[in-house]
């Protein structure tokens, strides 16, 4: 919107989560409607944009949960599978091998004790079996904690006559280390999503820089100005979400704070639009028409030549 010139001044909306109409499911906390008192319409020559000027939110999510699809570990010993789940929570790495441990050892019966340890130097888990059975750990399998524990997406063996590490960086974000701000009712053709490669409703990518169950502010140095198609704005939904748009962010009902900013800019005008094809098709037929005519010419100089020498 930098080459477009304003029309007027700018109309903040300050939303907190609180005065909205709840739409989110559960105790996400996600996702509301705020209605205005008045709409905000545009003129005929003006056309509508939206910005985020800041934004506060408690990290009160959980970082590994089912909603999250990220909190189940299968292992096959002696040709038994067990699959154990892993309570919603939001754990550092020495917390979830403090509880991975135990469940594993529970589920198996204690046939098989595990020793896990983190390495801060390293980012890297190690693991140990008690046993010379061979532990096969389903890294592959969907919903996986693998990320956490830094491992790839493949099947990976253990014994007592190996020692497993981290293949990757130990991730407890599990990639998701930032938080989507979406806007599902503004519609606009400006945002494509490498998620999909389609039109998205993202108005801004807010990246969690703060520990758990504090609270942290965003404020864009360049806030990106999404131009709308509509040109009246009576309620905003507002949406947050990870990437995936599927994945809802639990804040357990804390509260959040958004700040808008409207603008109003000139509509640009419409050019007639140039039909290329036809140009070149005039071209083409005048090129045609000279050699045509270069064509005639020699031949009635030809004709002049034979009679000459006739006469």
């Amino acid at each position: 919107m930098s080459s477009f010139n304003k029309t007027r001044g700018s109309v903040y909306i300050s939303i907190r989560s609180k005065d909205m109409i709840n739409t989110s499911s559960g105790i996400n906390g996600n996702a509301g409607r705020f209605i205005l008192f008045e709409p905000i319409t545009a003129l005929d020559n003006e056309v509508l944009s939206v910005s985020l000027t800041s934004c506060t939110f408690a990290n009160s999510w959980f970082n590994l949960s089912e909603s999250s699809k990220n909190n189940l570990l299968t292992f096959i010993e002696s040709g038994t599978s067990y699959t154990i789940q892993i309570p919603d929570g939001n754990y550092s790495i020495n917390e979830l091998l403090a509880v991975l441990k135990p469940l594993m050892e529970s589920a198996n019966g204690g046939n098989i004790i595990y020793t896990f340890s983190y390495d801060d130097i390293t980012n890297r888990v190690k693991i140990m079996s008690s046993s010379a059975t061979i532990t096969t750990f389903k890294f592959s399998f969907a919903n996986s904690i693998r990320r956490f524990l830094g491992f790839n997406n493949e099947d990976i063996n253990l014994n007592s006559f190996t020692t497993l590490y981290s293949n990757r960086a130990v991730d407890v974000t599990d990639s998701q280390n930032s938080i989507y701000i979406r806007v599902p009712n503004l519609s606009n053709q400006k945002i494509i999503e490498s998620s999909t490669g389609k039109y998205s409703n993202i108005l801004a990518q807010v990246p969690i820089v703060f520990s758990r169950n504090a609270f942290f502010v965003y404020e864009p140095s360049v806030p990106f100005d999404m131009q709308l198609s509509s040109r009246t704005i009576n309620s905003i939904d507002i949406v947050i979400t990870y990437q995936d748009e599927k994945i809802p962010i639990n804040f357990n009902n804390a509260e959040w704070e958004i700040n808008l900013k409207i603008d109003f800019y000139n509509k640009p005008e419409s050019k007639p639009r140039e039909v290329k094809l036809h140009k070149d098709m005039i071209k083409k037929f005048d090129i045609y028409k000279k050699t045509e005519m270069d064509k005639n010419r020699r031949i009635e100089e030809l004709k002049n030549l034979k009679k000459l020498k006739q006469n």
